[in-house]
């Protein structure tokens, strides 16, 4: 067993079994028996029969590191999506998309921020060139980033997040800088328009 058997939509159901400090006794063996439904892709009473080698397999998995290697590309059903690793190539709404689901609920929202930040692209006469989805199959692509692998998904999800949190430090100072800057442009526009140019 490795993270490239456990998807995206495990990961988020995973994730909050993996905080077991101050269990008890009992309650570890109930969340190893939720950890071992989820994993195994079995009923919580298909769990209850696993052996202690299959347990002893899992706990140990899940103290394994999660990758790190970051993927270019990623293809599902036929589509191949390429990761953008630079923040500025995202469209605005895919950023905003992307901050609204960390803020709610980054784990549970992580298929929608995988979505949000890659395109989809197909290969042509001078290499790979991106394309939109039409507007009725956005929901459809969607639900395919759960079935993503999570050592796909975890390493740029990461990535991203950290570069987001600077961007987002140095956000204000460059707005501030653009509200100067169109300020300025403004006041001269109004100048020239009232000095003669444009009475």
């Amino acid at each position: 067993m490795t993270w490239n058997d456990i998807t995206v939509e495990q990961y988020s159901k995973l994730y909050p079994t993996l905080k077991t400090e101050g269990m008890s006794d009992l309650e570890l063996v109930d969340n190893t028996i939720l950890q071992m439904s989820i994993i195994k892709r079995i009923t919580i009473d298909e769990a209850q029969y696993t052996t202690t080698k299959e347990v002893k397999e899992v706990q140990d998995f899940l103290k394994s590191k999660l990758p790190t290697k970051i993927h270019r590309f990623w293809k599902s059903n036929g589509i191949r999506y390429e990761f953008n690793i630079n923040a500025e190539r995202i469209k605005a709404g895919g950023y905003i998309g992307i901050m609204n689901g960390v803020k709610d609920d980054p784990i549970k929202n992580l298929h929608l921020n995988l979505f949000n930040m890659c395109k989809p692209v197909k290969l042509g006469l001078r290499g790979w060139k991106p394309y939109e989805f039409k507007q009725y199959e956005v929901t459809e692509r969607i639900e395919e980033f759960k079935q993503m692998p999570i050592s796909v998904a975890y390493p740029i999800a990461v990535f991203f997040l950290n570069l987001s949190k600077h961007l987002i430090k140095d956000m204000p100072d460059y707005l501030s800088e653009q509200m100067t800057k169109m300020t300025s442009e403004l006041d001269e526009i109004k100048a020239d328009l009232t000095n003669g140019d444009g009475q």
